[in-house]
């Protein structure tokens, strides 16, 4: 059997941590059926973070035993096509197919789950200063968004570099059907993920309060330190910071680069107008 290589490149707040732990639990199963997801290092559940330094070796050991798929995964890769030049140059040349994968969701979504991990990632450095976001207001965040992030440029990056197949695109809510197809549904997989695990956003709600903490010099530190662990606990409930208003203005000024995705890849990532 000719050589594959499934490379799912992100977007980030996609279903990346899920796709990652789901495949890393799976591992042996997969393997049974001749498909490898090389294990992950201990600080993320990816494992392709480091795929611009793969070398003749490393790719030769990831086919070994009669492997014949390799699923390789990290959601930095998203605006770094560049980064596979590597792995191109090890696996065109002997014919081994290079799959890219997307999963994608609606701009508003993402932002949501940006305002999020930003809190997330930087809440000690924003508390110690008490400027929450560096200063900015969500919707300056989102107009940082709009100059910087372009996915339909993104990911004809990927396309240009591996050349075919083209480039799979789809919703993040359809990441079991779409890997499944790829990869065979007889596997009987085990898809359950604990929800803690997979990196869920906070609230935009809890975000905002925690904000408007930060900048009152009068209320203590320990205080917004508890606001912040109880936010953690209350991610699955109903969030009214996530409110038409919001989803309106990110959808409107995204509206151009969801025409490009869906000229380019076939893949409609407005959101449904039931939610505007």
């Amino acid at each position: 059997m000719n050589r594959r290589i499934i490379l799912h490149v992100g977007s980030p707040k996609c279903g990346s941590t899920f796709l990652q732990r789901v495949m890393h639990k799976n591992a042996d199963t997969l393997l049974a059926h001749g498909i490898r997801y090389p294990a992950p290092p201990e600080a993320h559940p990816g494992n392709a973070g480091d795929l611009k330094t793969i070398d003749r070796d490393r790719y030769e050991a990831m086919f070994a035993d009669d492997v014949h798929t390799v699923v390789l995964s990290h959601e930095d890769l998203y605006s770094k096509a560049r980064t596979a030049d590597a792995l191109v140059g090890l696996a065109q040349p002997e014919g081994t197919e290079i799959q890219v994968v997307a999963f994608l969701r609606p701009f508003s979504d993402f932002l949501f789950g940006d305002y999020s991990q930003l809190m997330k990632q930087n809440f000690d450095r924003y508390l110690q200063a008490r400027r929450p976001y560096d200063g900015m207001t969500f919707r300056d965040l989102i107009d940082r968004r709009v100059d910087k992030l372009d996915p339909a440029r993104f990911l004809s990056n990927w396309q240009a570099r591996v050349k075919a197949p083209p480039v799979h695109v789809a919703g993040h809510r359809d990441i079991r059907p779409v890997m499944e197809g790829l990869l065979g549904a007889d596997m009987d997989l085990d898809w359950t993920v604990e929800r803690h695990t997979t990196n869920p956003s906070l609230r935009m709600e809890d975000c905002d309060r925690i904000a408007e903490a930060m900048r009152r010099p009068d209320v203590s530190d320990e205080t917004i330190k508890q606001m912040f662990i109880a936010a953690f606990h209350r991610t699955g409930r109903p969030d009214s910071g996530r409110n038409a208003a919001r989803r309106r203005v990110i959808e409107g000024l995204f509206e151009d680069q969801n025409a490009a995705i869906e000229a380019r890849f076939g893949y409609d990532n407005r959101l449904p107008p039931e939610k505007l």
